[in-house]
């Protein structure tokens, strides 16, 4: 028996129990209140948003909440500013430039991509004067929005809005009642439907994708494990890249331990065009992360005409996209039925995905938000948003849009500190 590989096993599964994580951030928000009374309301609202962004109990969920909004001028008050970063190199693509502003006083848009950039463009941005010239569109990577990173833009007047696809995440922005303004898009709702289009006629080679990185939090396990007790063998095609130390050896390893390695074709940093020829030769997809933000590779799936299994438990904004146009949501437990049910059945994922959440169906849900607020508070409206997608990177559509904005792009530069 590979003893290493058995005790990183048990060790996955006790951080995912339910008590375990839970009876942690409880003592987690003690300490948070404990650091309360001692005054350091800063490092009290650090540990009870992580409290409320990780727990999956409504009680300790909405005690960790209440402390939040009632505190917010304590993430006001302590910045915890970066050094001086290099955003030049994010400009059109991380930080895009979707409407470039009029002299008119017409305000230009400016999509931001990825959790990681609030603080960086908190650090090394004039926000009052980008705020003046733009109005700012957030696209965190991440479910849990109770976070410092963004809560800190809750100190400006300007509305800003952040693409909300989760529902929890959806909720938390409706009752903080601030500037920060919910939009229900994610991630999973920019994909360029042309990417899978070279490749949709296929012939299929497996039973089961899975587009993920190495990372434990994916959950490389659960499909091994009903792997090994299934009443039939899969072929299935593993996807993916090193992510937090986890290499393709581990996976490897991760295999040969319960048995599996002989189902497994598993391809490693493969070019995007061969991500799509993979998953169209495949005739399900999964996903088996218990919470990401809004998971991309399902929503490619879809658009590969192969339909999809998540997680019933799954936190993420993925979720909304799981109907039964497109596959199903199943319990762990049941996951190779579910799997066997999608190999029956004859649906054509690919044909919701073009009536609901293509790059151009959510740039046309998106601009109609914004377009109505800035004419609802008497600002100027004639030019709509440039189509977006996220194939992988953010990028333009359209050339012609990334050739007229890219003079915009280049002059993000006047609100650099």
């Amino acid at each position: 028996m590979d003893t290493k590989t058995w005790r990183l096993v048990l060790l996955q599964r006790v951080r995912e129990n339910k008590w375990v994580v839970e009876s942690g951030l409880v003592l987690l928000m003690v300490w948070g209140f404990a650091l309360a009374l001692l005054g350091r309301r800063r490092r009290a609202v650090d540990a009870l948003s992580q409290v409320h962004r990780t727990t999956r109990s409504p009680w300790i969920k909405r005690v960790a909440e209440s402390y939040v909004i009632a505190n917010l001028e304590a993430v006001h008050r302590e910045q915890h500013l970066l050094a001086k970063p290099d955003l030049k190199k994010f400009f059109g693509n991380r930080l895009m430039v979707l409407k470039s502003p009029a002299a008119d006083g017409e305000k230009g848009v400016l999509f931001v991509m990825f959790s990681s950039m609030f603080q960086l463009l908190h650090s090394g941005m004039n926000l009052e004067k980008l705020l003046d010239d733009y109005t700012l569109i957030f696209e965190p990577s991440w479910s849990g929005y109770c976070h410092p990173d963004l809560l800190e833009y809750t100190r400006w007047k300007q509305n800003i809005f952040v693409l909300a696809a989760e529902e929890n995440d959806f909720g938390f922005l409706k009752r903080l009642s601030s500037n920060l303004v919910p939009v229900g898009l994610g991630p999973c709702d920019w994909v360029d439907p042309r990417v899978a289009t070279p490749y949709l006629a296929n012939p299929k080679e497996f039973d089961i994708v899975m587009n993920s990185n190495w990372g434990a939090w994916k959950r490389h396990h659960v499909l091994f494990h009903m792997l090994k007790n299934a009443t039939q063998r899969y072929k299935v095609a593993l996807i993916g890249a090193k992510w937090s130390g986890k290499t393709r050896a581990d996976i490897e390893q991760l295999a040969n331990f319960f048995g599996i390695a002989d189902q497994l074709t598993v391809i490693e940093d493969i070019p995007y065009e061969r991500v799509m020829d993979i998953t169209c030769r495949s005739r399900a997809s999964i996903l088996l992360s218990l919470k990401e933000g809004s998971n991309r590779a399902i929503a490619e799936s879809i658009f590969c005409n192969v339909p999809v299994v998540v997680l019933a438990n799954h936190v993420g904004g993925i979720r909304k996209n799981v109907v039964s146009e497109t596959g199903l949501l199943a319990e762990e437990q049941h996951l190779e039925s579910a799997i066997a049910r999608l190999l029956q059945d004859d649906i054509n994922p690919r044909e919701w995905g073009l009536e609901h959440i293509s790059c151009f169906k959510s740039s046309e849900k998106l601009n109609l938000i914004v377009k109505k607020h800035a004419l609802g508070q008497g600002q100027p409206w004639t030019r709509d948003l440039a189509v977006r997608s996220n194939s992988p990177e953010s990028k333009y559509v359209l050339t012609e849009d990334a050739e007229r904005l890219s003079r915009w792009n280049e002059e993000l530069t006047k609100y650099l500190l």
